[in-house]
C-alpha cells in the first residue's frame, strides 16, 4: 500500500487498517512458523514412519522366505518326486517340478544335483547340464540346510529358495524361484503402507527392477536413485510426478556382482494429512479474530474519531473568530478526550476573553501597541529608533464649533478623525493619540518598515484628498467644510512606554516630534495643507514637492528647508510643472540676493492658484531686506518665534 494513498484516509479508517493489518502479520507470521513445524514434524514423523515400514518390510520378506522353505520342504519330502528324481529322466524331472510349481504358485524351479550341475530347470530348459548361477546359494544351504536370498534374472528380481532332497542323505537340490514384479510391489504396498520399488546396483548407473510408481515418478527415482541410496541412513527428500516425497532406502540382498535395495516412498502431503484439520481450524480462527478485531476497532476508533471530528470542526469555527461553538465533554472527564473537550472550551472562553480586550484595546490604542500588549512584551522604557511623525489639525475647528450644537460639534470631529485613523492604518501606520481636534500618528514605530517616510507622504495627500471629498456630504447636512494642516517630520525619536507599571501609554519623544508639530502649524502660515522637512522628502520617490522655505524655529539655531508635497509624479500636469519651475527659479534667485530678478518672478506668481500666499510672503521678504539690507550673515531663513 502506498503511504500517500493511506495517509489520504479517515482517521477512523486508518486505525481500523492498521490494527487488522498488525493482526494480519502477526497471524501470518505465526501461520507461517506453524506451518514450518508441522511440515518439520510431517517430515520427521514420515521418515520415521518409512524407517518403521522398511523394518516391517525386511519382515514381510523374512516371512515370505520361511514359508516358501517349509513349502519347499514339504515337497523334498514327497515320496513320489523323490522317486522322480531318482529315475534321472529329465523329462520326468520337470513335469513333476511344474506341477508342484503350479501348486504353490513358484515362478519357476529347478533341480540341482550334487555337483552344482542344473539337472532340470521349469524357467530355462537350456541350462540343463550347465552350471547353476547361484552356487553360493547351494552353499549355504549345505551348511545350514536351507537358503534363501533375493536374485535378479533377466532384469526381474526373484526370492529364490533352496533346500537340499534327502534320501535320506541329500542326493540333490531343489531351487525354487518367486519373481517380484510390479504386480507383487503393489502386494507388498499394501502391506507396507508406502510405495515399494526394487532398484539394482550392479556397476553402472542404478536401475529399477520393480516398483507400484507410474511413469513419470519412477523415471524421477531411477535419475535419483544413487543419491537416494547414498543417503538410505537418514532418507531423503525427492519430487516425484510433481509431489514433494518422503524416500528410504533399504538394502536387501548384497553379493559380489551388485546390490539390491528395497525403497520405500511416501507423499509429503499424506504425511500432513493429519494436520489439515488443525491447519483449517487455524485459518478459521484467523478469520474470525480479523473480524472481530475490524468490529472492536471500528467501534474504538469511532468513540475515538468522532470526538475529534467535533473538536476539528469546532476548531475550524474558531478560527473563523465564532468562539460560542458547543463541544461534548462528560465533567468530570472521564479519559483523555474529555480531558481535551474541556481543554477546548477553556481555550475558546480564553480566546473570546481576549478578543474582548483586544478589541477594547483596539479602541483606544493602534493594533500594533495592542498585539505588544496582548503578548506581554510592553514595558517600561524606550529606544532610539527613526521615524516619521504626523500631526494634523482642524483648521477653526474651534470657532467652528460655536455656531454648532454639542452632538452637531462631535459629528463634524468623529468623521474627521475616521478618515484621519483609517488612512492612517491603510499605509500601516498607527494613531498614537487625538489631540483635541487633530491627531498625532506614527510611522516606524513600535514596528519599522522599510519606506515609512514615502508612506507617511502618500498617507498626508491620500488624508488631504479624503477630506475634500467629505465636502459635498457636509455640505448636504447643512455643515460648513473645514480645512485640515498636516505637518510630517523625519527623526531620530524615543520610542516606548512612558506612565507606570499599572497604566502605559506608547509615544515618541524627542526634538523631531515637537519639529513636527511646528511644521503643522506653519501650515496656517503659508497656507498649505500639508508641511514637511528635509529628511522626510529626501526618503520619497515619485512625489513632486514644492520647497516652501528655510525656517529658524525656536530653540535651533540651523534652519531647516520645509517642503509641501503636491501630488505624486505620475498625477502632474504640464501647467502645474511650469509654475513649479517658476517658483522654484525665483526660491534661487532670492537666496542668492538676485532680488530685482526674484520680484519679477514673484510678481508673476501672485495670480497663480496655489501660488498666491507664498508670492505675498516672499515679496514681503523683498520689501524687507531692501529696507535693511543684510549683511553677509543672512541666511535667507524666516525665523519662526511662536512653539
Amino acid at each position: 500500500m502506498k503511504w500517500p494513498r493511506f495517509r489520504a484516509l479517515r482517521l477512523q479508517q486508518r486505525m481500523v487498517l492498521l490494527f487488522v493489518t498488525l493482526l494480519m502479520t502477526v497471524q501470518l507470521a505465526s501461520f507461517y512458523f506453524i506451518r514450518v513445524a508441522i511440515e518439520e514434524i510431517a517430515s520427521q514423523t514420515l521418515r520415521e514412519e518409512l524407517q518403521v515400514g522398511a523394518r516391517v518390510f525386511r519382515r514381510l520378506l523374512d516371512q515370505n522366505s520361511q514359508q516358501l522353505v517349509e513349502a519347499t520342504s514339504v515337497l523334498t519330502y514327497d515320496f513320489g518326486f523323490r522317486e522322480a528324481i531318482a529315475t534321472r529322466d529329465r523329462d520326468t524331472i520337470l513335469s513333476a517340478l511344474r506341477n508342484h510349481a503350479s501348486r504353490i504358485r513358484a515362478s519357476g524351479m529347478a533341480v540341482v544335483g550334487l555337483d552344482g550341475r542344473v539337472v532340470a530347470d521349469t524357467m530355462d530348459e537350456a541350462q540343463t547340464g550347465g552350471a547353476y548361477a547361484f552356487p553360493d546359494l547351494v552353499v549355504q544351504a549345505e551348511s545350514q540346510g536351507r537358503a534363501s536370498g533375493m536374485r535378479v534374472v533377466g532384469g526381474k528380481p526373484y526370492q529364490v529358495i533352496v533346500v537340499p532332497i534327502r534320501a535320506p542323505l541329500p542326493i540333490a537340490w531343489v531351487a525354487m524361484s518367486f519373481v517380484i514384479d510390479d504386480a507383487s510391489a503393489r502386494d507388498l504396498k499394501t502391506l507396507a503402507s508406502s510405495d515399494v520399488t526394487f532398484i539394482e546396483v550392479s556397476g553402472g548407473a542404478p536401475r529399477v527392477l520393480a516398483t507400484t510408481l507410474e511413469p513419470g515418478p519412477r523415471a524421477a527415482l531411477e535419475r535419483s536413485a544413487a543419491a537416494v541410496i547414498a543417503t538410505s541412513a537418514e532418507g531423503s527428500r525427492l519430487m516425484l510426478g510433481g509431489e514433494d516425497t518422503e524416500v528410504l532406502a533399504t538394502p536387501i540382498e548384497r553379493k559380489g556382482t551388485g546390490n539390491l535395495y528395497s525403497v520405500l516412498q511416501r507423499p509429503v502431503a499424506a504425511g500432513l494429512e493429519p494436520f489439515r484439520a488443525l491447519q483449517l481450524v487455524l485459518v478459521l480462527l484467523a478469520c474470525l479474530s480479523l473480524a472481530v478485531t475490524a468490529l472492536v476497532a471500528n467501534r474504538l476508533a469511532r468513540r475515538l474519531a468522532l470526538p475529534l471530528a467535533r473538536l476539528a470542526k469546532a476548531a475550524g469555527e474558531v478560527a473563523k473568530g465564532r468562539y460560542d461553538v458547543a463541544v461534548q465533554a462528560n465533567e468530570p472527564a472521564r479519559d483523555e478526550i474529555d480531558e481535551l473537550a474541556l481543554a477546548f472550551r477553556g481555550m475558546t472562553k480564553g480566546l473570546a476573553e481576549r478578543d474582548k480586550v483586544r478589541d477594547v484595546l483596539g479602541k483606544v490604542a493602534s493594533a500594533a501597541v495592542a498585539d505588544e500588549l496582548m503578548r506581554g512584551t510592553v514595558e517600561l522604557g524606550g529606544e532610539e529608533r527613526e521615524a516619521t511623525v504626523m500631526f494634523t489639525d482642524i483648521r477653526n475647528f474651534t470657532s467652528l464649533c460655536e455656531t454648532l450644537r454639542p452632538q452637531e460639534s462631535l459629528a463634524l470631529l468623529n468623521d474627521f478623525l475616521t478618515v484621519i485613523s483609517e488612512v492612517v492604518e491603510q499605509y500601516r501606520g498607527v494613531v498614537d493619540k487625538y489631540t483635541g481636534d487633530g491627531a498625532m500618528a506614527v510611522f516606524g514605530a513600535p514596528v519599522a518598515e522599510p519606506g515609512d517616510a514615502q508612506r507617511a507622504v502618500e498617507a498626508a495627500l491620500e488624508i488631504r484628498r479624503r477630506v475634500l471629498a467629505l465636502g459635498p456630504s457636509l455640505a448636504a447636512r447643512g455643515l460648513p467644510h473645514p480645512e485640515i494642516g498636516i505637518g510630517l517630520n523625519t527623526a531620530r525619536v524615543i520610542a516606548g512606554n512612558i506612565g507606570s507599571s499599572s497604566r502605559l501609554n506608547y509615544t515618541v519623544l524627542g526634538d523631531g516630534v515637537n519639529l513636527a508639530s511646528r511644521f503643522e502649524g506653519l501650515t496656517k502660515r503659508y497656507r498649505v495643507p500639508i508641511v514637511v522637512g528635509e529628511l522626510t522628502q529626501r526618503g520619497c520617490t515619485g512625489v513632486i514637492f514644492r520647497e516652501l522655505d528655510k525656517v529658524r524655529v525656536r530653540g535651533r539655531v540651523e534652519p531647516v528647508r520645509i517642503f509641501e508635497p503636491l501630488q505624486l509624479a505620475r498625477d502632474a500636469t504640464t501647467r502645474a510643472g511650469r509654475a513649479l519651475d517658476t517658483w522654484h527659479a525665483a526660491l534661487a534667485d532670492y537666496r542668492e540676493r538676485r532680488w530685482d530678478r526674484a520680484r519679477g518672478l514673484f510678481e508673476r506668481l501672485e495670480h497663480e492658484p496655489g501660488y498666491e500666499r507664498l508670492a505675498e510672503i516672499y515679496l514681503g521678504y523683498l520689501a524687507d531686506v531692501a529696507a535693511r539690507q543684510p549683511g553677509p550673515e543672512w541666511d535667507a531663513a524666516f525665523t519662526l518665534f511662536e512653539k
